[in-house]
């Protein structure tokens, strides 16, 4: 399982260049008005708007991510028997994905790898979306 942590920003474009000064890479192919992608020495970093962009009230928040390498209904299943509640599996465009609380009450969420979609770019993952 990978973790990516996932940095809320009022602008994601003045972020880019910032951690691109910085000295991360963003994959481009990944990154959209409201999303970046940055890669460093192993590591990844998420940019993503701040939910309100009128306030930004939650801009600066950091949240866990995890990619997971085997199938989300497994990850559920020993959450579910763990005694945790996790919410259903959900689709997007990058692909499936649930949310958990972890024991503090922070929302984690945890996607399926799914290497046929990382290979193909976001407006083509959003264009296929919206038909």
């Amino acid at each position: 399982m990978k973790v990516t942590p996932i940095r809320f920003v009022r602008d994601i474009e003045l972020a880019n260049r910032f951690y691109s000064a910085l000295g991360l890479l963003e994959n481009a192919a990944a990154t959209s008005g409201t999303w970046a992608d940055m890669r460093g020495g192993g590591s990844q970093l998420g940019l993503h708007i701040a939910e309100t962009a009128t306030t930004h009230a939650d801009a600066g928040a950091v949240a866990l991510q995890f990619t997971s390498d085997e199938k989300l209904e497994l990850t559920t299943k020993r959450l579910e028997e763990a005694g945790y509640t996790p919410s259903e599996i959900m689709d997007e465009t990058f692909g499936r994905y649930f949310t958990v609380k972890d024991p503090d009450g922070y929302l984690i969420q945890v996607n399926e790898l799914d290497e046929e979609l990382n290979s193909l770019s976001y407006e083509t993952r959003e264009s296929s979306a919206l038909k």
